[in-house]
């Protein structure tokens, strides 16, 4: 309800609804523009690396200058050209000022006389830029002075004298060579060997590339190297079959004029337009039929534009594969197009299914007169438009209109078969009107729509099984499985709590009704009221409909007390039923069927000791009703356990419990978030009163069984105590329920006037 200021007050649906038209229009349009995009992959594209299935030829003479050939015999003629050397004397001093801090280091490491010798050692071979050994190490370190000193200049002069000298990178180990040559004969083989492993990696190439002139000469290289002319006469083949598209033949291909871009300014706008009419379509549905499967928020809406852009992208990038048939074997129809409509009308609902059918075999038929034939020029044919037109819209149609109301899976099958068959009708109805039609036709027709609606079938169960919980829909096939009583849940609450459990079947029963009659999800609103009190069984003994004979739990605890235990049902419903991966369309009717309305009995037993005590801390978390269902389900309970609480069940007594119960619920404002109208409240009460009159009616006594019944009871082999009791008269079919029914008149008991316990 939008309203509160007057009861049973009509919904006010606001300018939100033109807002989320707008947005699906501006999206839908945007995403189908992509789409239609006037590019086409697959089939026989004119790129590089292609390889084709037939030749091209030149359609006529021609020579001109070829710009991939010159370039490529340019970069030939300069790849030739070696790398320009030359020497940088700035190297030998970077590496002499390297050796000469090497050295320091190692003279640091043997001036330490607080270090052992094998710590010397480990320090010398830790310098960086020192690739030492263990060996060559130790001899350092073990030097004289005066021998350390002449060890020092005679690896400076050594590298020195290799470095002076050009060295380029081929002659790297060649130079590291002659630096050990380079070092004095006068020394031992461990200090030769020690100093050469200091200079070798300070060894390196003196000369660098000049870019400057290395490009120099390869300009003037490419420069005097003669441009190529290409040349080809009528009928030349200019790529032959089987052989990969290079540059050149691309170039080729373009100077010959066999490839036209079929991104064209009119096709851009062709594009557009189409893209346009669709979205517009859309909008328009969301804005004058307001589907209530679209109103569910942006996620549905999403939805709904995808169901329609997805497939209309699998037929563009699949047709230029099939179209045109020159081979006549119809493969087009094997799509499984119909996929779309069928899992709209599961997930959404019908006349959105509609819709995208028509909608998609329009632009099927757009895309078929635009695909390009072998990559570059083309048209398909009118009949194949058409043919293929009527058989998506055909077979969208009969599949969407089969699956709406499906209850089993096999539906699925049934509705893909369905699909097939109007696919092929309309294949046939084009058939006829082909000049060059054969019979062998018809059994490729009717085997490509055969495999079509099969694996739009499968493909349907596959996108509604993925994207039903991720979008928040229940579908009936979920709904039906939770209906069955074996449930885990259900077998629960009729083992621990017997009378809960006979109290949601009835509310089921109620709601359900109702809801048929308004036009609510009939089948959603029995599921909720079967599950909406499975928190109770977290402390079924609680709850006035499982008390049984046994006393009051509630006596022993004070009104808050008791009202925070109740309360707890909603709470801890939420989460079992979670855990047991219930539907969150289900899992709603658990927290919203109480609202945020008070623990009554509890608040009014606390304010008779307080008056002044909070009624918050009486009240229910909420959510108010977000649906007609759940709000259906609050009524619904709230009705039920108020007449089975009633000592006065008369047919005028009835309806004025409902009467009262649905006026309280509406200026509590329980209803100011879902869109229960006045009509809708209207029929609600005429439905409950109806049917809890039929469940709550007068029922006549029995008179005592004559004589005559009880001797025609009695055997001979009857035992006494049979006999007995065979001979007692019959006691009278109950006029009330079995369950333990608290009353007024039951002080010591709670009064389940509406179902706060």
């Amino acid at each position: 309800m939008a309203t509160r200021s007057l009861p049973f007050t009509p919904e006010n649906t606001g300018d939100p609804r033109g807002r989320a038209a707008l947005t699906v229009a501006v999206f839908a349009s945007v995403a189908l523009f992509a789409v239609l995009f006037p590019w086409y992959p697959g089939g026989q594209r004119l790129e590089v690396g292609v390889t084709l299935d037939q030749p091209i030829a030149a359609p006529r003479d021609l020579s001109y200058e070829s710009v991939v050939r010159t370039a490529q015999v340019r970069e030939q003629a300069a790849s030739v050209i070696r790398e320009v050397l030359i020497l940088d004397p700035e190297i030998r001093d970077r590496q002499l000022a390297e050796l000469d801090r090497i050295m320091q280091a190692i003279s640091q490491q043997r001036n330490d006389t607080g270090l052992s010798a094998s710590a010397r050692e480990t320090q010398i071979r830790a310098i960086p830029g020192a690739s030492l050994s263990e060996a060559s190490a130790s001899v350092l370190a073990a030097a004289e002075p005066q021998r350390w000193v002449a060890l020092q200049t005679e690896a400076q002069n050594a590298l020195s004298r290799t470095l002076t000298g050009a060295v380029g990178p081929e002659e790297t180990a060649a130079a590291r060579t002659r630096a050990s040559g380079f070092i004095s004969p006068l020394l031992s083989v461990d200090e030769a060997l020690a100093l050469t492993e200091l200079m070798d990696p300070l060894v390196v190439p003196t000369l660098i590339v000049s870019e400057e002139r290395t490009e120099a000469l390869r300009r003037e290289a490419r420069a005097n190297t003669p441009p190529v002319v290409a040349a080809y006469t009528a009928g030349q083949v200019v790529i032959p079959a089987g052989t990969p598209i290079d540059e050149a033949g691309v170039e080729a291909i373009e100077r010959l004029g066999l490839k036209q871009d079929t991104a064209t300014r009119s096709a851009i706008t062709s594009a557009a337009i189409a893209a346009l009419l669709a979205g517009a379509a859309l909008g328009a549905h969301v804005l004058t039929v307001r589907p209530p499967s679209i109103r569910g928020g942006a996620g549905r809406r999403v939805l709904f534009v995808m169901l329609l852009v997805a497939p209309v992208a699998i037929a563009k990038f699949s047709l230029t594969l099939t179209v045109p048939d020159s081979d006549r074997l119809f493969l087009a129809h094997a799509l499984p197009l119909a996929a779309a409509p069928i899992a709209a009308a599961v997930l959404l609902d019908i006349g959105s299914a509609v819709l995208i059918a028509g909608l998609l075999a329009a632009l099927v038929g757009f895309i078929s007169t635009s695909v390009p034939v072998f990559g570059w020029s083309g048209v398909a044919s009118q009949l194949e438009t058409v043919r293929l037109l009527l058989a998506t819209g055909a077979g969208g149609l009969a599949g969407a209109y089969s699956v709406a109301r499906i209850e089993r899976l096999q539906g699925y099958l049934g509705a893909g078969l369905a699909a097939a068959a109007a696919a092929a009708l309309g294949a046939a109805a084009v058939l006829f009107l082909d000049p060059d039609r054969e019979w062998l036709d018809a059994v490729w027709i009717a085997g490509t729509t055969a495999i079509g609606g099969i694996f739009a079938a499968l493909l349907a169960v596959g996108v509604v099984v993925l994207l039903s919980r991720p979008f928040g829909i229940i579908t009936r096939v979920e709904l039906m499985e939770l209906v069955q009583l074996n449930h885990p849940l259900l077998r629960r609450l009729q083992d621990e709590a017997p009378g809960t459990f006979q109290h949601s079947m009835l509310v089921g029963n109620l709601a359900e009704r109702a809801a048929d009659r308004i036009g609510a999800d009939a089948l959603l609103v029995r599921v909720g009221a079967y599950y909406h009190d499975i928190g109770k069984l977290h402390a079924p003994s609680l709850f006035v409909e499982n008390f049984g004979d046994s006393a009051n739990p509630h006596e022993a605890l004070d009104p808050l007390q008791s009202s925070r235990v109740i309360m707890l049902h909603v709470t801890a419903g939420v989460e079992l039923a979670r855990k047991h991966r219930l539907p969150e369309a289900v899992v709603q009717f658990i927290p919203q069927h109480h609202g945020t309305r008070l623990v009554a009995f509890f608040y009014r037993r606390a304010a008779e000791v307080d008056p002044e005590v909070n009624p918050d801390l009486f009240r229910y978390p909420g959510p108010k009703p977000q649906s007609r269902e759940t709000a259906l389900v609050m009524l619904a309970d709230s009705c039920e356990a108020t007449v089975r609480a009633a000592p006065d069940r008369s047919g005028d007594r009835i309806r004025e419990i409902v009467e009262a119960v649905v006026r309280e619920r509406l200026e509590e404002g329980q209803f100011d978030e879902c869109d229960l109208s006045l009509r809708d409240l209207r029929v609600v009460v005429e439905s409950f009163t109806l049917a809890l009159g039929a469940v709550y009616h007068p029922r006549v006594e029995y008179p005592q069984p004559t004589k005559r019944e009880i001797e025609a009871r009695r055997t001979p082999a009857a035992p006494p105590a049979i006999e007995a009791a065979t001979a007692a008269p019959a006691p009278a079919p109950p006029s009330q329920p079995a369950l333990p029914r608290p009353t007024s008149r039951q002080p010591d008991r709670p009064v389940r006037g509406e179902d706060d316990i």
